[in-house]
């Protein structure tokens, strides 16, 4: 008797056990909600076109886990601003190189300057070296800077002696070479010279599941893996629609996990009930 209604408890225990674990293969099949996103979909190291500009993924990894499993999908996302532009200033009474000589930059301080001038940087000790009527070092008295004669040690300041300088007038608008580029001068002002060149700039942002990125139309995309191949980039007018979705993703899980707990239960129950029926009875 005991073992007969062992079995019956077996056997009802083992129908649930077995229609939850079915159930779940069904349901994943059929129930799981899924993604239903407009975006760009890129795969590893491939090129695609967003809007006008071109952009290239790298590879997929995951970053986070253990063991190689685990942890968060992260890729990059790498695109060349051709329109970019460069700009750098000049201080003025600072120095700069332009045609292979060192020349100081000048601004006159004055309202509405728009122009600047190069002044030659002289080299004093080759100039002196070149004329035998000196010596070829200067001596300083009283904080001013002399040339000395050799023939009588009189002594002239040099800033009588030296030659005028070379001085040339760049004006806003003009090309003055810069740091290797043929930039524009943009502005002048009395303490400084700004200016601009056209260039190109590599861009580069991280894409992490559901993560907000900048693109270089200005507008603003959100990221959605498909495994380790492939990701979505998709316009932000679409994120609750994606937040909707994973909610639903969380909830369908949940039962899975539900009808998980009875399937196990229920063979643990059907395993402890035989093997209870045939534990030895007394007497």
């Amino acid at each position: 008797m005991q073992r007969r209604a062992a079995a019956i408890y077996f056997v009802f225990f083992l129908v649930v056990g077995a229609g939850a674990y079915a159930y779940i293969g069904v349901a994943e099949q059929t129930s799981q909600p899924q993604y239903d996103l407009d975006g760009t979909m890129v795969e590893s190291n491939e090129t695609v076109a967003i809007g006008e500009t071109e952009y290239t993924l790298s590879a997929i990894n995951r970053e986070g886990g253990s063991h190689g499993s685990g942890g968060e999908l992260v890729s990059e996302l790498t695109w060349t601003n051709d329109s970019y532009v460069g700009t750098g200033s000049i201080s003025h009474n600072s120095t700069t190189e332009y045609q292979n000589e060192s020349y100081r930059v000048l601004v006159a301080n004055e309202t509405g300057v728009s122009e600047f001038t190069l002044e030659a940087q002289q080299n004093v000790s080759a100039i002196l070296q070149a004329d035998p009527a000196v010596e070829n070092t200067t001596a300083t008295r009283d904080g001013t800077e002399y040339v000395v004669y050799q023939n009588n040690d009189t002594i002239q300041p040099l800033a009588e002696y030296l030659p005028e300088p070379e001085r040339q007038t760049v004006s806003e608008g003009e090309t003055f070479p810069y740091e290797g580029n043929d930039a524009t001068v943009a502005n002048v002002t009395t303490s400084e010279v700004r200016l601009e060149w056209d260039s190109s700039e590599e861009n580069t942002v991280e894409l992490t599941e559901g993560g907000n990125v900048t693109l270089a139309n200005g507008q603003q995309y959100f990221a959605n893996y498909h495994g380790e191949e492939s990701v979505s980039v998709v316009p932000a007018s679409q994120y609750s629609e994606y937040v909707q979705t994973n909610n639903e993703l969380d909830s369908f899980q949940t039962r899975l996990n539900g009808l998980w707990g009875i399937a196990i239960i229920s063979g643990l129950a059907a395993l402890t009930v035989l093997s209870t029926a045939y534990l030895p009875v007394r007497g």
